[in-house]
């Protein structure tokens, strides 16, 4: 047997001190779990605004009639013990009984009708509907049968209105809260739903501070304390986690994920998940961006190479928008590699484009690595004759603002769940966000992109979606209003004490059924 000389006893107790430490350390995650991630929303009521941190922070705060498994889709009980096809545009819902908001006043039939209702949602100029109306335009009406029976109604038939309840902009809030709040602009500094944890204090740009809801009708809350804290840099990120200050942290790139592997108290977790990330174009603002100038971008960017080279094979290439757990609805005919730089110059060529400067707003880390994968865009772009110049921008206001330099911004298109009406469609549609925010000339094949969705969001014939969502992306791609990259790549750095798995969307489940620590 080997001998090894005997252990100063000050390094022992070094040893020990370490050892105690690293357990305190691990308790105190289930005491007090921090998650880190590069931006907070800068508002939590869940019909605030349509993206992706708000998504990841709501989903503990507030939940849905009908609850989608966040790793597979399945459709189980939520808020809703049941529910039951009335006609093709009725769902009846059958709630449950004794559940209580955060607030501890009972949740009834009249919460969920007033969460749709006029003030937040159901007319012209509620303060929720230009966030919602993507996801929620085809409501017709909400009622209330008995006080744990309500009926949705929407204006056409709609083969998805189950789904539409389980997804983002669905989620449910106090009536009683509300009113006391008096209105939307107090109600936001505070909202009050029926998840697992409760708001405790909110402060923009820093950080969102939860406890565990103990009146919560289900498994109660892993952890007894829950902050989200915005650390813009992801080399503090990384810090944090390797110190133990953070537990979880979000958009770590691919070139940490060997690092923080090689760190024994650490995993890395995540991958693609059914969200695109793309380019949006504005033809309408300034018109040196034609239809053939449009489609050049499509054909100029070698997917393959960014998802190799920049996001180390993490994720997919997107050469449509589609998504393979959209079932018999994914057309694989249409997801054929795009890439074809002699396609893009002769577009250009055609287009009459003469290498006017084409303004890109972006935002350095919104998405992972954005600043580096638009540089590699652009100079994909200038091979074909594309002259691209980035700018950076310091929130999504800016971004988006209106005139003649709005030409293209970075997107991710979410597919909220398993269907092409909740991606490409919610987001491109007439009187969607940006359309209604004036990007979109109403150009004929945009009018039979239109015409076509209608028929993917109403049929309720399987044949006739499918055929009608083939046409759509035929007709989409002659007239590109955005260009698919790849599947946005979600991957996490957490401590090995805390068992936790990603989902296929950008919400963080951090409730009972998907959080425990070792």
């Amino acid at each position: 047997m080997a001998q090894f000389p005997k252990a100063h006893p000050s390094i022992l107790a070094g040893a020990v001190i370490a050892a105690s430490l690293f357990a305190s350390q691990a308790w105190a995650s289930a005491q007090h779990m921090v998650v880190a991630m590069p931006q907070l929303p800068t508002i939590i009521e869940p019909q605030g605004k349509n993206h992706n941190p708000l998504e990841r922070v709501a989903f503990s705060i507030f939940e849905t009639l009908i609850h989608a498994d966040q790793k597979t889709g399945e459709l189980q009980p939520g808020l809703a013990v049941s529910w039951t096809r009335i006609s093709p545009e009725t769902v009846e819902f059958k709630l449950r009984q004794g559940v209580k908001f955060q607030d501890g006043t009972d949740f009834t039939a009249d919460d969920v009708v007033f969460s749709f209702g006029p003030e937040r949602f159901l007319s012209d100029t509620a303060p929720g509907r230009p966030a919602a109306v993507e996801f929620l335009g085809g409501l017709k009406s909400v009622e209330k049968v008995d006080d744990y029976t309500v009926r949705v109604t929407m204006k056409t038939p709609d083969p998805l209105i189950e789904r539409r309840f389980s997804a983002r902009m669905s989620e449910i809030i106090s009536e009683d809260g509300w009113k006391k709040a008096g209105g939307w602009d107090n109600w936001i500094k505070h909202p009050i739903g029926t998840g697992p944890y409760e708001i405790v204090s909110f402060r923009t740009g820093n950080r969102l501070e939860l406890k565990r809801f103990d009146g919560y009708w289900g498994e109660k809350a892993p952890a007894e304390k829950l902050s989200f804290v915005e650390v813009p840099e992801l080399s503090s990120r990384v810090a944090g986690l390797r110190s133990g200050e953070f537990d979880l942290i979000t958009e770590v790139p691919p070139d940490q994920v060997k690092p923080l592997s090689k760190d024994g108290r650490i995993d890395v977790v995540g991958g693609p998940i059914d969200n695109i990330y793309s380019l949006v174009f504005d033809d309408k603002s300034n018109k040196i961006m034609t239809k053939e100038l449009r489609q050049a971008f499509l054909y100029a960017i070698d997917r393959d190479l960014l998802v190799e080279a920049l996001m180390g094979g993490k994720t997919t290439p997107a050469n449509s928008f589609q998504s393979k757990t959209f079932g018999d609805l994914f057309i694989p005919e249409l997801d054929k590699k795009l890439y074809n730089p002699q396609k893009a110059r002769e577009l250009v060529k055609a287009s009459g484009y003469k290498g006017q400067q084409i303004v890109w707003r972006i935002q350095a880390g919104y998405y992972t690595q954005e600043l580096t994968v638009s540089q590699a865009i652009a100079g994909m772009l200038k091979a074909v004759g594309i002259n691209v110049k980035i700018e950076v921008k310091e929130n999504w206001s800016q971004v988006e603002a209106p005139g003649a330099t709005r030409m293209i911004n970075n997107a991710s298109l979410s597919a909220y769940f398993p269907d092409p009406a909740s991606q490409l469609w919610r987001r491109m549609k007439p009187g969607a966000f940006w359309d209604a925010s004036g990007y979109f000339v109403h150009s004929p094949e945009y009018q039979k992109f239109g015409d076509l969705g209608k028929i993917l969001e109403s049929s309720t014939d399987p044949a006739a979606r499918k055929a009608a969502w083939k046409e759509m992306q035929e007709v989409f791609f002659t007239d590109p209003l955005a260009c698919p990259i790849y599947a946005l790549p979600m991957i996490y750095g957490k401590q090995k004490n805390v068992i936790w798995e990603p989902g296929t969307q950008g919400a963080l489940d951090l409730s009972a059924r998907n959080l425990k620590f070792k």
